[in-house]
């Protein structure tokens, strides 16, 4: 018996082009998409003389502006500096190059304040901060001057990841001697995830 392979592959060819099973567009709706990735931050208040790291408000999708503070009263009125490091999976999160800023915190009477804020150049999971007073005395931490300083920070994948703890590290608060304060301690509190 003789098969005949034109006609059969004719038909194929008509079924796929004209939308029969099996191709064209006319198959069941997709539905609608899928949820939006959100990027989320998560943190909670700090209590007297811990510096925490604070969520402080979404300045795109993609990124938020995160505050470091410290709860008060402070045991101490003569705190003079903090130097510390912020660290996180580079992979997941990046530091906004340039968004660094003060707070009111060491400069609430007015004094002259050293600051500065970097990645590491050898590890871009590594902010690293410096800020102290320039003049010869320190002060303490009063309701409404609480704000160390803020950064930015970045999501750099919309795919869902988290909840990530960016971590203070070689942190540590000084008195205008140069010396450590002991009441002065750093909690890993904020949380950012994407979901």
């Amino acid at each position: 018996m003789r098969v005949l392979r034109g006609p059969a592959i004719l038909v194929c060819g008509a079924l796929l082009a004209c939308g029969g099973p099996g191709g064209g567009s006319d198959g069941p709706p997709l539905g609608p998409p899928g949820p939006v990735p959100t990027f989320r931050c998560e943190d909670s208040a700090p209590a007297a003389d811990h510096v925490v790291l604070r969520c402080a408000g979404q300045i795109a999708p993609d990124e938020w502006l995160i505050d470091v503070v410290v709860g008060f009263p402070t045991t101490s009125d003569d705190i003079n500096g903090f130097s510390f490091y912020v660290e996180f999976d580079p992979l997941q999160l990046a530091f906004v190059t340039g968004s660094g800023i003060e707070g009111d915190f060491l400069n609430q009477d007015h004094e002259t304040v050293l600051f500065a804020a970097a990645i590491d150049p050898t590890d871009p999971g590594r902010l690293i901060v410096g800020i102290n007073r320039a003049g010869g005395s320190g002060t303490a931490g009063v309701p409404g001057h609480d704000l160390i300083m803020s950064f930015r920070i970045r999501a750099l994948i919309a795919a869902p990841f988290g909840p990530v703890f960016p971590a203070f590290k070689n942190a540590r608060a000084d008195d205008s001697s140069g010396q450590a304060i002991p009441e002065i301690v750093f909690d890993d509190q904020l949380q950012l995830s994407v979901e």
